[in-house]
Parts: C-alpha cells; structure tokens; sequence
C-alpha cells in the first residue's frame, strides 16, 4: 500500500493549517498501519513537494493568484498550462535540484515502493521533492 501524503507535512505554511495536519497524520498512519498490516502488507508513502503540472488543483486562477502573489511576471494571453510551468518553475527554485516536481516523478515513486524492489521497505514516507531543504528530516 502506498499513500500521498506531502512536504507540507513537515513544512508547515501560513493558511495551510487543515492540508498541513491532515499530512502530518497521514504520515504517522503510514507507520500505524505497516505495524498493524505487517508482514503480509508493507506500507509506505510518498511526500511529494508541489506538484503544479497538470494538477487539477492549480486551475488558472490559482495560478494567476500564486503567480500576483510571489510578483511573478506573466502574461494574461498565455496558456494555462505555460503559466503552471512558470509557477512550477519558481517553485522549483526553492529546492536543490532546481527542476518542477511532475506526477511522472510521483508514479515513479509510487511504482517502486509498490514492487519487489522495496520488498524489505515498510513504514516509511520517501520525499519526492527535490531536496526541500526546509523538509530534510532532523
């Protein structure tokens, strides 16, 4: 089993209270449930940073929003998908990798921790973040 939890849920945000805890409990569930289904059924997540391409949680007035806020130039006429890669770009500055988060990368994640790979893997949350240095663990 493989839940999404979030970055957020060790890098908490002014306004993102209620996403903000319900992470940081998906998180400490994970860890419940790989003790309670264990060893017949392994349970990890993935904690991905903001993951702006193709999400239907960004539609274009978020965007434009998000974009107003951080005083990220952009044009009106642009499409909705050029302004959520200008928006994923800045957010991506924020790691140390420097490139957008896709959900690919968040597949990917969720493949290998669903597969023979990861056989001796249970309980943990694997960042899909680009190195967010705000969420390295202490």
């Amino acid at each position: 089993m493989v839940l999404t939890s979030s970055a957020n849920a060790i890098v908490p945000k002014m306004g993102t209270e209620a996403y903000d805890i319900s992470k940081s409990a998906l998180n400490h569930l994970i860890r419940e449930l790989a003790l309670r289904l264990g060893p017949t059924v392994r349970v990890n997540g993935i904690a991905p940073a903001t993951v702006v391409a193709g999400s239907t949680m960004f539609p274009r007035h978020r965007v434009i929003h998000s974009l107003q806020k951080y005083n990220i130039e952009f044009a009106e006429s642009a499409s909705t998908e050029d302004l959520r890669l200008k928006l994923a770009n800045f957010y991506a500055q924020r790691t140390v990798i420097g490139q957008p988060i896709l959900p690919l990368d968040c597949a990917r994640a969720i493949a290998w921790l669903a597969g023979d790979e990861s056989g001796k893997t249970t309980g943990h949350i694997i960042p899909v973040d680009g190195g967010l240095p705000e969420a390295f663990l202490r």
